[in-house]
């Protein structure tokens, strides 16, 4: 049961994800036409001498996801390693109980 739930669920976010895709994929359409337009119609501008030492907005941003997944895999490991310390108690509290009535089950059976 735990597993079908957890397959719906990750069957739901693929669908989920594949929507956002869709839209993200339209309106970064949209944006490069509108950019290719408005790139025609500009002057050319002179050279900013400044430009070779800032990093272009792309390479902003990479540098920033690239740190913000070093994070998400850092606290995705601790938050598992957490719950793998937990798993002698909730494993009692929670997931235990229908295995327990089965031992249970079980041992009254052989006597």
């Amino acid at each position: 049961m735990a597993r079908s739930y957890l397959k719906m669920v990750d069957d739901a976010g693929d669908q989920a994800l594949s929507a956002l895709k869709q839209a993200e994929d339209a309106v970064v359409g949209a944006v490069q036409q509108a950019s290719d337009f408005v790139a025609d119609i500009l002057p050319d501008l002179p050279r900013n001498p400044l430009a070779e030492s800032i990093p272009t907005p792309r390479e902003t941003t990479s540098t920033g996801f690239n740190i913000a997944e070093k994070f998400l895999a850092a606290s995705k490991e601790y938050t598992l390693e957490l719950l793998k310390a937990l798993e002698p108690v909730t494993g009692k509290v929670f997931w235990n109980a229908k295995k327990t009535s089965k031992k249970a089950s079980a041992s009254t059976k052989a006597a």
